[in-house]
């Protein structure tokens, strides 16, 4: 039974209510929770107002969450792991209704193997050992300590996306999108997803994006979706390209398109010696070159998942605290650019890491902003961050895209 206070300062934004509605829905995360009620109660009170900011909801009701099971060990006298293992939604239950709706969804978990997630990271981390050296370390009155987390994070809000993917006579493969680059590496990733399925190499793909005057519909970039929605289209389109350019070349080379593929940019004759065709040279041959279009709709999010294990040192004389060991396990269904993922989770933790023991936006009773500076609102900086070990696992890939 869940209650909470949102304090949304003087007025509402655009971004609406979205902060407490994600919090109620999505509290329950990887646990079978039979009975479930949430209040939420927005408050506008003169301060500035709220907006989302990375995982907006998802880590106030995580960490009340993950308080709730240890609480409930520390009564029962069971292991907080035993307890969220016995608790853990099962993968043989996916897909699993939670229901209830966020963001206009229905909250539709698509797939998951929670335990088995959780497993590999507690090995990782080797926790019982970790446990037993900290409990040594305790008892020679050294102030340490671990704690693990898991959580369940949404992803690909729809309801659409759509792409134009083209192959000119000149050499040029573009990859127009409608969504929006805000560095988290939306080029590299879709013209991945665009080269893997034409046959090409990805270095040879412009992906352009930001130009109403090439497409006329796209969603930007919010609600961790690109990957989902705009990689599916991407998929969609470069499939029907590819398609069409067997089609056209078969009937130039006089064969079955059935014995024809695109390797490395270039129409050949599958297994063996034939008569072969660069995809530029097949679009030289169209006045309007090679084109496709698709649009991947969806009424349904995806929810991937991870866990996350910490140790660390405070020091009783200054009140600083020292992280020794930091590991995130993240199953995201595909990584198609781990490098890029990696960092998506390290940058993450860096923002989580300053909310939790650095950073504080602070008033003074008349709502004046007391952090006006850099001075005054503490940010972490690499000299904060600990090295972090994450581990990306693709388990439980989604049946959605």
């Amino acid at each position: 039974d869940d209650e909470f206070f949102h304090d949304n300062g003087a007025y509402m934004r655009t971004h609406a209510a979205t902060v407490p509605d994600l919090a109620a829905a999505m509290l329950p995360g990887p646990y079978r929770i039979p009975a479930y009620r949430a209040r939420a109660h927005i408050r506008l009170t003169n301060k500035t107002p709220c907006g989302t900011y990375r995982s907006p909801g998802r880590y106030e009701s995580t960490f009340v969450r993950e308080r709730l099971i240890d609480a409930i060990a520390a009564k029962t006298g069971i292991d907080a792991i035993e307890i969220r293992r016995r608790n853990l939604i099962d993968k043989s239950a996916m897909p699993y209704s939670l229901g209830f709706s966020t963001l206009g969804t229905d909250i539709v978990y698509d797939s998951g193997d929670y335990a088995k997630l959780m497993d590999r990271l507690l090995e990782a981390a080797d926790w019982q050992n970790m446990r037993q050296a900290l409990a040594r370390r305790r008892t020679a009155g050294e102030k340490v300590g671990a704690g693990f987390a898991m959580f369940v994070e949404k992803s690909g809000l729809g309801p659409f996306d759509k792409v134009r993917v083209e192959v000119t006579g000149d050499g040029t493969i573009e990859l127009i999108t409608g969504v929006a680059s805000i560095g988290q590496g939306v080029e590299t990733a879709m013209a991945q997803i665009c080269a893997e399925v034409l046959g090409v190499d990805y270095t040879r793909v412009n992906v352009v994006h930001g130009q109403t005057d090439r497409i006329d519909k796209g969603m930007g970039a919010f609600a961790s979706r690109v990957t989902v929605m705009c990689g599916e289209a991407t998929r969609m389109a470069a499939a029907k390209l590819r398609d069409a350019a067997l089609m056209a070349a078969a009937e130039l080379m006089q064969t079955s398109v059935d014995l024809l593929d695109v390797i490395d940019g270039e129409i050949v004759r599958k297994g063996g010696p034939g008569p072969s065709m660069k995809l530029t040279e097949l679009a030289a041959t169209k006045a309007e070159g090679l084109t496709a279009e698709a649009e991947f709709k969806s009424s349904h999010m995806v929810y991937p998942y991870g866990a996350h294990v910490v140790q660390l040192k405070l020091d009783v004389e200054t009140g600083a605290v020292a992280i020794e060991r930091y590991l995130v396990a993240f199953d995201i269904g595909k990584a198609v650019n781990p490098m890029l993922v990696e960092g998506q989770i390290v940058g993450g933790l860096a923002q989580g890491l300053g909310g939790a023991l650095f950073e504080e936006f602070t008033y003074s009773d008349s709502g004046d902003p007391l952090a006006v500076t850099f001075a005054d609102y503490l940010m972490p900086t690499a000299a904060e961050i600990p090295a972090i070990e994450t581990f990306v696992s693709e388990d439980a890939p989604s049946p959605l895209n």
